[in-house]
Formats: C-alpha cells, structure tokens, sequence
C-alpha cells in the first residue's frame, strides 16, 4: 500500500468550514473523518461526477441523529493529492428541496 495522499484545500472552503464550525462543533469532525478516508483508501470512495475533466467527485455523510444533517464534499483525486473544492452542510429537510 502506498502511502497517505497529500490533502489541500480550498480557501473559500476552509472559510465556509470555519463559519459552519461556530454554528455546529460536529463539522470538523466530520470532514476529518471523510478527508481521512479519502487521503488513506486505495479506492475512492466517492460518486464520479459527469461532465468533468479532470473529474471531479462528490462524498457524502449524513451525522446528527435522529434527525440527520448532510455533509457534502465535492473533490479532485489523484494518487498523491487530494483537492476539497467544496464543502456543504445541509438539514435533511433542506435536502430534500435541492
């Protein structure tokens, strides 16, 4: 196996994480533990998107049960670097309506 992938991220994302962090303290937390698969598995782990080159994917959590709200990464990979573009916090019911 080779080793971990090296992980940046955006400005704006780091940002966004930043102000959803005051809001809700589970969210780094979160993307902790996604980046951490994604820097780590072989395999990637999330959905390729369409209509994208380089490809682009998209990863996703649901966290704060019973009633759940959705963490989306949206990601470039390669086998030595990851790139988080875009990161979204969303309620269920919000998700639901997107």
């Amino acid at each position: 196996m080779k080793g971990p992938r090296r992980l940046r991220v955006a400005p704006a994302t780091e940002e966004y994480l930043l102000e959803e962090e005051k809001k809700d303290s589970l969210i780094r937390k979160v993307f902790n533990g996604l980046t951490w698969r994604l820097i780590h598995e072989e395999d990637n782990p999330g959905y390729r998107l369409p209509g994208y080159n380089p490809p682009k994917y998209i990863i996703r959590k649901a966290y704060r049960f019973p009633v759940p709200r959705l963490f989306r990464l949206i990601y470039q990979m390669s086998e030595s670097e990851v790139f988080i573009e875009l990161a979204q916090v969303v309620d269920y019911d919000e998700q639901e309506r997107s």
